[in-house]
């Protein structure tokens, strides 16, 4: 059975419900056919046609976008590669291609590591209790010894302990033993606000929250008002990044989910969970905005 319908058959209402999903899952059809012109397929890739569906924790994505595995300033992490999940809709694919690469230029010499974003058609990821359609993405936090230099070539996730110091693995296969020495290294500050600073940024892509331990939030919020960033840029990164209430407290990487842009909330997309930042948008603008 398909991750992104439920079925319900206890009964005339279960089989009513029933019905209802199974209409909805047609209309969704229908309307993928109208709006992804030159499809080989209902969910084949095509540029310029993505939508995402449902929630994010019960959905499905269509004419997904595949995140290339490398590109300028990042990689998906080769032990996250053959897991299948690097699509999206091309709206937060783009987002985070020019965001990395914005980092590479601020920064020059840091990587990136990108861990899953959503399997090609969304829906169940059996891993995650989101990343069903297409608007999440989970990203290692940048890493440095402890003479600054960036880290590379890192065999897993890092986890940081509040003040930022390295404490241990997270590998990304279950039941992977670690043989590497862990390095003497610290959470690489700058790139990691930089990397915040530029999603949050992006005119062509809106994020609703990055979740992420809130130890770390704090020291990103510090080296953003040390660099003397701009205000109304600081106060929105304080109402988005958010320790999930109900998920591991995200010590090893931050979690990005992005709103349901236009198009595809036009056919079905919806932003589950408070909306804190449009509520309190209008506080935050600059006066250029």
């Amino acid at each position: 059975m398909s991750a992104d319908v439920v079925l319900h058959r206890d009964g005339p209402w279960g089989r009513r419900r029933d019905l209802l999903s199974r209409c909805q899952v047609l209309g969704l059809v229908a309307v993928a056919m109208s709006v992804l012109p030159g499809c080989v397929g209902i969910f084949a890739s095509t540029k310029g046609a993505s939508l995402s569906w449902g929630t994010h924790s019960h959905g499905a994505l269509l004419g997904a976008v595949a995140l290339p595995v490398e590109g300028d300033g990042y990689q998906v992490h080769r032990d996250w590669r053959a897991r299948g999940r690097s699509f999206a809709i091309e709206e937060l694919v783009g987002g985070l291609t020019r965001a990395f690469a914005r980092v590479e230029q601020l920064a020059p010499g840091g990587l990136a590591y990108v861990g899953d974003l959503s399997v090609r058609r969304g829906g169940d990821s059996s891993m995650h209790r989101s990343h069903e359609s297409g608007r999440d993405v989970d990203i290692f936090y940048y890493a440095v010894d402890g003479e600054e230099k960036p880290l590379s070539d890192l065999p897993a996730m890092i986890r940081f302990a509040d003040d930022g110091r390295a404490t241990a693995w997270s590998a990304g296969r279950a039941g992977r033993r670690m043989r590497e020495a862990l390095p003497d290294a610290h959470l690489d500050l700058r790139r990691t606000w930089a990397l915040v600073a530029s999603l949050l940024s992006d005119p062509m892509v809106e994020v609703q929250w990055i979740f992420i331990h809130q130890p770390i939030a704090e020291l990103l919020l510090q080296e953003a008002e040390r660099e003397k960033a701009d205000p109304g840029l600081v106060a929105r990164a304080r109402e988005i990044l958010h320790q999930p209430t109900d998920a591991s407290p995200h010590d090893d990487h931050m979690h990005v989910r992005v709103f349901c842009p236009v198009r595809s909330r036009a056919f079905g997309c919806v932003d589950k969970g408070p909306r804190r930042w449009w509520k309190k948008r209008w506080k935050y603008m600059s006066p250029s905005s």
